[in-house]
């Protein structure tokens, strides 16, 4: 699977009549798998079910594929299959695996995605370190996405860093198609109070994902923050805090 098919999940249009065919139950299935509890995370419903698998995609899901031909048929015994995880975000070499390490133990336990922000190798290595991080996703099964550092060094003159990460080396990286946009924005204050440079970041980036980290922030403050375009923090500390986030 290439990277862009990752990232879009689309199915190539010289290969589509072929999957839908599957999908219709015209031609024959690759692998068919049956007797399965399926666990509807939209619903929150468990019911029994098929699913039908042609090439690498799911083209069907439902007991309509029961008697369906198929190359493989794979007898699931009832266990409960679901969608894949996803870790929305983490830092894989604070964990002291290589990706490839990462994938080993987290794919076959049901992380199909993770979402990674390597601002730790970053501080060190600068752009090397980050340019390796894409490279291991270009080769990782694991649908391995690498959110671009935004806050390297974290606190610019107050600590001793190996590298700094320039905006032109972040913007340089931008359209790899493992990016998805900006890694959390560590320095909200420089968010609110407007400051230069990291505003320039979070324009450069403002077509894609703004990931958030702003433990304890609230009322106008919090107000300044959204309004720059930060989406998402995963740093809440209180179920109020929470509330208001929402």
């Amino acid at each position: 699977m290439t990277l862009q098919n990752k990232k879009t999940q689309s199915i190539p249009r010289k290969e589509l009549p072929s999957r839908l065919a599957q999908a219709r139950g015209d031609e024959t299935l690759d692998l068919l798998i049956t007797n399965v509890q399926l666990l509807d995370v939209i619903t929150g419903e468990i019911y029994p079910t098929c699913v039908a698998i042609g090439g690498e995609y799911i083209v069907g899901v439902g007991l309509d594929y029961q008697d369906s031909k198929a190359k493989r048929v794979f007898d699931a015994q009832g266990a409960f299959i679901t969608p894949g995880f996803i870790d929305g975000h983490l830092h894989i070499e604070s964990s002291m695996m290589s990706p490839f390490e990462f994938e080993n133990a987290t794919l076959p336990l049901g992380t199909t995605t993770a979402i990674c922000d390597p601002h730790e190798i970053t501080n060190v290595l600068g752009s090397r370190g980050f340019e390796w991080f894409l490279r291991c996703a270009e080769m990782t099964k694991q649908n391995l996405f690498v959110q671009m550092s935004s806050c390297v060094p974290a606190l610019p003159g107050f600590e001793t860093t190996g590298s700094d990460f320039t905006l032109s080396e972040m913007t340089a990286l931008k359209n790899h198609p493992a990016v998805l946009g900006l890694a959390e924005m560590m320095n909200f204050p420089g968010v609110i109070n407007a400051n230069d440079e990291v505003l320039d970041k979070v324009e450069a980036f403002q077509d894609l994902n703004l990931d958030g980290h702003a433990p304890l922030l609230r009322g106008k403050a919090l107000n300044a923050y959204l309004l720059a375009g930060i989406q998402n923090c995963h740093e809440t500390v209180t179920l109020e805090e929470g509330r208001e986030s929402l």
